[in-house]
């Protein structure tokens, strides 16, 4: 057990006894295990069974981080932000947010590596998507302070609203965040998200923001500038840059 490198464990389906699960969260931890050489993990199941066994175990050299959750209505990941937090994974600087068709994907780079830590929940459609990354990030919100770059795109057949507050919700952990990049199909959504209502503190949202960039044409531009603005008169100015498409791809 010493010697473990590679651990890689999955379900093919969700098991949907919830005593079963509430069982693995209420149980007391009797023993604790040290993985020392464990460089890598890889997960499929439900949230319950990941930190039932996360619970028991540290990994302090673990650089590559896999997770694939089942679709399910909230989020409670304690002992996953544990995990990482005494692990390599904390020192990700960038994070990448991609609402695909089959699901939301969460990718963080680790010192260059992308991705380090790989984060996919098997649900849809975008509004679901966009609840279950805010609820998930926000759990993991002690440990995203030092990310500074944050990428969104999403697939183009997604035209469902989604409420500002969960916007806000999934983009408020970020606090360090000195660069957001746009994809064209989420433009719309996030900048209006992303404007200030009536006495609310314009720098309450992503404070150290400088840099928003987007794809897309002077519909894209147009669509950041009142928040653009905001920012100019609160004394904060943030650049508005276009990227090219390539920023986005898979």
């Amino acid at each position: 057990m010493p010697q473990l490198e590679i651990v890689l464990i999955g379900f093919h389906s969700p098991l949907a006894n919830r005593d079963v699960e509430r069982q693995l969260l209420d149980t007391p931890i009797m023993t604790y295990i040290t993985l020392p050489n464990l460089r890598r993990f890889s997960f499929k199941g439900v949230s319950a069974y990941l930190e039932g066994l996360l619970a028991q175990i540290s990994a302090p050299v673990l650089s590559e981080l896999e997770i694939v959750l089942f679709n399910q209505l909230t989020f409670t990941v304690p002992h996953l932000l544990q995990f990482m937090d005494t692990s390599e994974i904390p020192s990700v600087s960038t994070i990448r947010l991609d609402f695909m068709a089959d699901g939301l994907i969460l990718r963080g780079r680790y010192q260059g590596k992308w991705p380090a830590f790989y984060l996919k929940v098997l649900c849809r459609p975008l509004d679901w998507q966009v609840s279950s990354a805010a609820q998930i990030l926000g759990a993991l919100h002690p440990i995203l302070s030092v990310v500074e770059k944050l990428t969104l795109s999403q697939s183009p057949e997604w035209h469902n609203k989604v409420d500002r507050t969960q916007w806000h919700q999934l983009l408020r952990p970020f606090s360090n965040l000195k660069t957001l990049h746009v994809q064209n199909d989420l433009v719309g959504k996030l900048s209006r998200s992303l404007r200030t209502d009536d006495g609310e503190p314009p720098l309450e949202l992503l404070p150290n923001l400088n840099e928003v960039g987007y794809s897309g044409g002077d519909d894209a531009r147009d669509a950041f500038t009142p928040f653009i603005n905001e920012r100019q008169e609160a004394g904060h100015p943030v650049n508005l840059t276009m990227v090219d498409h390539s920023e986005f791809s898979p």
